[in-house]
């Protein structure tokens, strides 16, 4: 099981400092980490988010998670990627950040198909990481995206990503 915790933070400017604190302090659990925000010639948004992948230790996450609920001025979600993971709900017509989550099994035989899918809706992806992962004692990759544009289209490519074998697919969405 791979968990994903997703971090919006309203203001950055007041809230970073103290997010920073206890991602630091909880550094050891953290196995990769995402910040995204809008910049552009015109703004540079007070908003950002993080995504961070986690190592497997329940303990641990359930210390960073009394943390970041400690911090006011952010918002926490999760995302869980395996066999027991829940199947993603259509990204909710409300939503302002999408994050899909895919965690990709047998890589060589599915690689091609993941790959047609994600060229196919290249304009409703505004951010993609891969992470080469070994899990459950398998060769494994994670590969997170970050959604933009028309929802119909998004929720069309988080359905195609479904129906590939081998892919398990989660999504994080924020308001």
């Amino acid at each position: 099981m791979i968990r994903i915790i997703a971090i919006r933070v309203v203001d950055r400017i007041k809230e970073s400092g103290h997010t920073q604190e206890v991602l630091s302090k909880h550094s050891a659990l953290i196995k990769s980490r995402l910040g995204f925000h809008e910049l552009n010639t015109d703004v540079c948004s007070r908003e950002g988010y993080i995504l961070l992948h986690l190592k497997k230790d329940e303990a641990g996450i359930r210390n960073l998670m009394d943390d970041l609920d400690k911090i006011y001025g952010i918002e926490v979600k999760q995302m869980k990627l395996g066999p027991e993971a829940d199947k993603p709900y259509p990204l909710p017509v409300e939503s302002v950040v999408a994050v899909i989550g895919l965690l990709v099994n047998n890589r060589e035989d599915t690689v091609g198909d993941i790959q047609k899918a994600l060229t196919s809706y290249g304009c409703s992806i505004r951010t993609r990481l891969g992470i080469n992962e070994e899990s459950e004692g398998m060769d494994t990759g994670l590969i997170l995206l970050e959604l933009t544009g028309d929802h119909s289209e998004m929720n069309s490519l988080l359905n195609r990503l479904q129906q590939i074998d081998n892919v398990k697919v989660g999504l994080i969405s924020f308001n």
